[in-house]
């Protein structure tokens, strides 16, 4: 018998890493453009507050809705997608190569554990 609450606890874990790289990873995008500490440590929750304000209202079953709310939510939507790009894009690169033998490493051993 499956427990109903396997796939939403998978899906909260997934979603807390998730969120956790988000905020760190921006929040350091905010100090490096020379935000004070604390706007740094706001700045990914508006963002992200922003995208999940967004997709609910996008998700929301459409009710007595305007054309202009429509596309006030699309437009807040499409801003947060730009900022978070943004913020991906001023990144620094990573080195293609260590992120390859780390995919690479588990994928042997399973391969090894399956026998021939």
């Amino acid at each position: 018998m499956k427990s109903p609450w396997i796939r939403p606890l998978c899906a909260l874990a997934v979603a807390g890493v998730a969120a956790n790289a988000s905020y760190v990873h921006q929040r350091q995008f905010a100090l490096q453009g020379g935000s004070e500490a604390a706007s740094a440590s706001l700045w990914p929750l508006s963002v992200d507050g922003l995208l999940l304000l967004a997709t609910v209202g996008l998700l929301k079953p459409s009710g007595v809705r305007t054309r202009r709310a429509r596309g006030a939510v699309w437009s807040a939507f499409l801003l947060g997608i730009a900022v978070s790009r943004a913020n991906t894009a001023a990144a620094p690169a990573l080195p293609w190569q260590p992120v390859l033998a780390a995919a690479t490493g588990p994928r042997r051993r399973f391969r090894a554990s399956q026998g021939p």
